[in-house]
């Protein structure tokens, strides 16, 4: 079995962004030479996610939203007592999001299904971030 790792860097406009990395990760699955396995890809990041849902956008302003409800900004949580960033809110919504996804691969190219998108979820951003792309296979 072979293994194909490629990180690639993530820098937001916004402190809260939501992107679509589906071509960058194909583009890596096509560089890793794999015909067969599968794409894990994942935020190094503890306060970013990445995951996969409906090429839509307003779901993507849907889950903005229920995050926003369910994890507020501007509530004291314990980890901004320890750290002065305030940002306890983006690590619980990425946490809630989610660190990573896999994808199969098949013919050296990501088997999603007709409206799958793999999103890149930042909740503390406007900095450098890194995003890893490992492909597994044969």
């Amino acid at each position: 079995m072979k293994s194909y790792r490629h990180s690639i860097e993530m820098h937001t406009e916004e402190r809260e962004q939501v992107l679509d990395i589906t071509e960058r990760v194909q583009e890596v699955c096509a560089r890793s030479g794999i015909a067969d396995g599968f794409a894990l890809v994942c935020s190094q990041h503890t306060s970013s996610a990445v995951y996969i849902s409906d090429n839509d956008p307003a779901l993507t302003e849907d889950l903005r939203r229920v995050l926003a409800q369910i994890v507020p900004e501007g509530t004291v949580y314990a980890h901004d007592l320890a750290d002065p960033k305030g940002n306890g809110h983006a690590h619980i919504r990425a946490t809630l999001v989610g660190l990573s996804c896999s994808v199969p691969v098949t013919n050296g190219a990501l088997e999603l299904g007709v409206y799958q998108t793999i999103y890149y979820a930042e909740f503390d951003g406007q900095r450098t971030k890194t995003v890893l792309i490992k492909v597994i296979g044969e």
